[in-house]
């Protein structure tokens, strides 16, 4: 397990990490997208004017959402289809190569997100869902809108992941880049859409949107995946064949995950839910609480002792989400030791945590 510090230390001074990557990240997707025009001919001054209408909406979509909803929203999809849009049309209007510009703007959204995420690593933010091993945040992140009853609970370091995962979009971009225009593209967009649908089931932050068992970022993957698709097929694009094995791919896995995302025990929503019901519990308060997924969960603390009894009487609990479910109310409780489950009858578990109290 991992403590993640609020902040990090650079030249004596505390340094937010969030906005030092943020930083990194512009460096980065600036030095890749030179880098790569320079290696494909392009003329800089015009790729000088995409970077810079890059940031620009970057920016201005940043400053629009936070006039909308009073708070500042980063969402990285919303971001690389205004920025990827913009750009082909500026190049077209300039009279420029579209597909290769689009090829070098890709490597350089790859890198900006493969920095960004470390930084979401760092504040707390786009975390992942609790997990035997993982990250731990501390009360200042809590002060920054990580979850609260999260504080110190092992979280899966899914910001860390998809760094590494954008870090190798990047290195693929630049390996198929001199190959043939938009190739690279293409490879960033779909292979980008593959991985965030499949690290969504990873992701733990409460506040997100869901429509028939899949997330908003889930939807987006298979929305643009399907573009893809279209344009390769009316020639617009290359790679025909690989966007629709990954639109197929997406469209039988929407299929499986949709069938049953909201009941997994560790769902987002569904982990907040029984969170709620623990501060009682602590303060030696008997709880009885049924969840939106039916289990049933009563708790009381006797000589020191905190007890959990669960049950789901429409649907019988399996053991591993029981195992589950003990190891999430125990770290929710504040307790670090396994948890010892004893199989009840009726498909009822008792769950105790704790050592009792010697007189």
């Amino acid at each position: 397990m991992l403590a993640v510090p609020e902040r990090i230390g650079l030249r004596g001074r505390a340094v937010a990490p969030f906005r030092l990557s943020g930083l990194a990240g512009l460096a980065a997707a600036v030095a890749v997208a030179l880098g790569l025009s320079g290696a494909l001919h392009l003329s800089i001054p015009v790729e000088l004017a995409l970077i810079a209408t890059a940031i620009a909406v970057f920016l201005g979509l940043a400053l629009a959402t936070k006039a909308m909803t009073g708070r500042e929203t980063l969402i990285y999809y919303h971001h690389e289809i205004a920025v990827l849009a913009a750009v082909a049309a500026v190049a077209a209007v300039l009279g420029a190569p579209v597909l290769s510009h689009l090829d070098v703007t890709a490597a350089g959204l790859g890198a900006f997100l493969a920095c960004g995420r470390v930084g979401c690593l760092f504040a707390g933010c786009c975390h992942g869902r609790p997990a035997r091993h993982g990250v731990i945040y501390g009360p200042g992140h809590a002060d920054h809108g990580f979850p609260e009853y999260l504080v110190g609970v092992p979280v899966v370091p899914v910001q860390a992941i998809e760094a590494a995962a954008a870090a190798a979009l990047v290195v693929l971009c630049v390996s198929v880049v001199p190959s043939t225009p938009g190739a690279a593209f293409g490879a960033y967009v779909t292979g980008y859409a593959v991985i965030r649908f499949g690290l969504e089931l990873l992701r733990g932050d409460p506040v997100r949107r869901y429509w028939h068992g899949l997330s908003e970022a889930q939807w987006t993957s298979l929305a643009v995946v399907g573009v893809m698709a279209a344009l390769a097929a009316m020639g617009l694009v290359p790679g025909l064949g690989e966007h629709l094995a990954a639109l197929a791919t997406l469209g039988l896995a929407a299929l499986l995950v949709g069938h049953r995302p909201s009941t997994a025990v560790l769902h987002p929503g569904h982990v907040r839910e029984l969170a709620t019901r623990f501060p009682a519990a602590r303060a030696g308060r008997p709880v009885l609480a049924e969840t939106s997924q039916g289990v049933r969960l009563s708790t009381g603390t006797v000589a020191g002792i905190t007890h959990y009894t669960m049950t789901r009487p429409r649907r019988p609990l399996r053991d591993a989400e029981v195992e589950e479910l003990a190891r999430l109310i125990s770290w929710l409780g504040g307790v670090r030791a396994p948890a010892r489950i004893v199989a009840g009858p009726a498909g009822a578990y008792h769950v105790v945590v704790g050592d009792p109290v010697e007189d």
